[in-house]
């Protein structure tokens, strides 16, 4: 019976005492899921969940909802016209992700104050040049789709925070990427990099890098220079048989992956012991 008692009433001492005046219950914006239910509260209604309906075109009347900022189309069929978007100015987060797009609809490229951006499962083949017109962007997905190239102006995103490339046809990246000084996660897995971006040794905020499956040979000597690398995911890089020669500017590592590399049994152990403090998997 203590047992039971002791959890209650030590809750109970903490609450009294003032331990939970500062926990503030998460914020939960005005949400709608069809535009009959939006219609009602159009003037105060913030995000708008349209996901997987059935809509030729966006509903003119989005820009009668001045609050609304987050607008999640995913999965969303016959879609085909955008016009309204460039009315939408509270827009913070668009997910137009699997919605069948062959190219990047013309009017997201002129929001400009837009954070987040989810075009993910689509069949884009082609960023356009107009992309750098996202300069507020924070948040860029492009898993799954067709991309062989990526454009220069892909580095005027000078807010990008997280770029995700999973699952494209990429050989390399643009050395104007080296120019998205805020960048601190980029996800590469999947593409067809036999080297890794020489773009990234220029980014001194990188944190978080995956090149799971990519036929990489070898990791550069300068990417252990990185400041604040804390992940690495080398995971399917069958070709790797070694890292650089001085692992000791890793300071900041945390997790190594280095899942199906050859690595042979002499370089594992070397790798355990110059980076003690690292989980590094095999």
């Amino acid at each position: 019976m203590k047992r039971i008692c002791f959890p209650m009433t030590l809750a109970l001492m903490l609450l009294a005492s003032g331990c939970f005046d500062n926990r503030k219950a998460p914020y939960r914006p005005l949400t709608a899921h069809s535009m009959a239910e939006a219609a009602e509260k159009k003037t105060e209604i913030e995000r708008l969940v349209l996901a997987g309906q059935t809509l030729a075109a966006l509903p003119p009347e989005l820009a009668e909802m001045p609050k609304l900022a987050f607008l999640d189309l995913r999965g969303a069929k016959g879609l085909k016209s955008f016009a309204v978007l460039p009315e939408l100015r509270a827009l913070q987060r668009l997910d137009i992700a699997a919605t069948g797009l062959e190219a990047v609809p013309a009017e997201v490229c002129k929001l400009s104050w837009l954070k987040h951006l989810y075009l993910s499962g689509n069949t884009i083949t082609a960023l356009p040049p107009e992309i750098a017109g996202l300069s507020s962007l924070t948040y860029l997905n492009l898993d799954n789709n067709k991309l062989a190239v990526l454009p220069p102006e892909l580095a005027r995103l000078n807010e990008l925070r997280w770029l995700r490339l999973n699952n494209n046809l990429l050989e390399s990246l643009p050395g104007e990427l080296s120019a998205l000084s805020n960048l601190q996660r980029v996800y590469l897995r999947q593409n067809k990099l036999t080297s890794v971006p020489e773009c990234l040794k220029a980014l001194p905020l990188l944190e978080d890098v995956s090149l799971r499956d990519n036929p990489l040979s070898e990791v550069p000597e300068w990417l252990t220079a990185l400041p604040k690398l804390r992940q690495l995911d080398l995971d399917g890089c069958e070709k790797i048989t070694k890292m650089p020669a001085d692992l000791s500017g890793w300071q900041k590592l945390q997790v190594l992956s280095l899942v199906r590399c050859k690595i042979p049994p002499e370089e594992r152990e070397r790798i355990r012991k110059a980076l003690p403090k690292v989980h590094v998997a095999f």
